[in-house]
């Protein structure tokens, strides 16, 4: 009878298969792509039904251009914000668990994963750059801008921080990285599917997605380490800063489809709009890598599912 051969430990480590692998999966290995090549102008820029602005009353009387205007600085808005999760959240993180004072995994492996993250998430950011240069450029929209503090999970982080100092700031930011790195595939995955918009934003944010399935990976197992080295009361923290990070990401970003809405010509405010979002569900998202963690870990998925209610 044949024996199983057991695999060595290096090669059953998920991150050790990640790093191996980077050179062949992710965006920044790969020919740059024509963005302009990839551009029609006949094709709004934006999925109309993922655009509130567009579903007040009054709306309906906008024109195809007004209409179009609107979905095109709707595509600049969600680049924005995607960004500002990388510059603002993620990337902070990944340079935190890179410092010798957070009792996180430190091996070169792990090691090599924060690098090959830290590589990719710039890389996103210029992505996202020039793609929305092509935007503001075929659709003179060279004003549309939005500085990274009108997001809500980026004012939410600001707000559980504040009175913070030390590991107990870094906790925070952690912990709203991994709410950030296991449920941003969902948030991603709406416009990679959408066939009915521009190619080159659907194609652009399918390239981010596919790299954002390592990252779930880099983030559930270096915040699991971290996690298991701390105090009961540190973990408490840990936990509700999740908590309060899911809760920041699905909620909605007002201001900034003020700002959108006013390309079209259409005027509204954030209490109308706050007013529409109350009365629809909150948006999905996906927390199956945010589950397994917590499962590694002993935590009851009460912890998700508080923050749907």
């Amino acid at each position: 009878m044949t024996a199983v051969r057991e695999e060595p430990a290096y090669e059953r480590d998920l991150l050790a298969q990640l790093t191996r692998r980077w050179g062949k999966r992710v965006a920044v290995k790969k020919d740059e792509l024509d963005l302009d090549g990839h551009f029609d102008p006949a094709l709004p820029d934006f999925p109309e039904h993922l655009v509130p602005v567009l579903a007040l009353p009054g709306a309906e009387r906008l024109d195809r251009e007004a209409r179009a205007r609107i979905l095109s600085a709707a595509w600049i808005s969600y680049n924005a914000k995607t960004a500002a999760l990388e510059d603002e959240i993620i990337l902070p993180a990944c340079r935190l668990m890179l410092q010798e004072r957070i009792p996180v995994r430190r091996d070169d492996v792990a090691v090599e994963a924060l690098h090959q993250t830290i590589i990719d998430e710039h890389y996103h950011i210029l992505m996202c750059h020039n793609a929305v240069g092509v935007t503001r450029r075929r659709r003179d929209l060279a004003d549309v801008r939005f500085a990274p503090d009108v997001w809500t999970v980026v004012r939410g982080r600001e707000a559980v921080r504040a009175g913070l100092s030390g590991f107990d700031r870094d906790i925070v930011d952690i912990a709203f990285s991994l709410a950030a790195e296991t449920t941003i595939s969902g948030f991603l995955s709406t416009l990679a599917t959408a066939r009915e918009i521009q190619p080159m934003n659907r194609i652009t944010t399918d390239l981010h997605r596919r790299d954002e399935g390592g990252h779930a990976v880099v983030f559930r197992e270096l915040c699991g380490s971290l996690y298991r080295n701390l105090d009961g009361a540190r973990q408490g923290m840990f936990r509700e800063a999740l908590v309060t990070g899911l809760a920041a990401f699905r909620s909605a970003d007002l201001e900034p489809w003020v700002t959108v809405a006013a390309q079209g010509g259409f005027e509204t405010d954030p209490d109308q709009l706050r007013a529409w979002a109350a009365s629809r569900p909150v948006p999905a998202r996906d927390t199956g890598p945010l589950r397994l963690l917590l499962d590694d870990l002993g935590i009851s998925h009460d912890l998700i599912d508080a923050v749907r209610r």
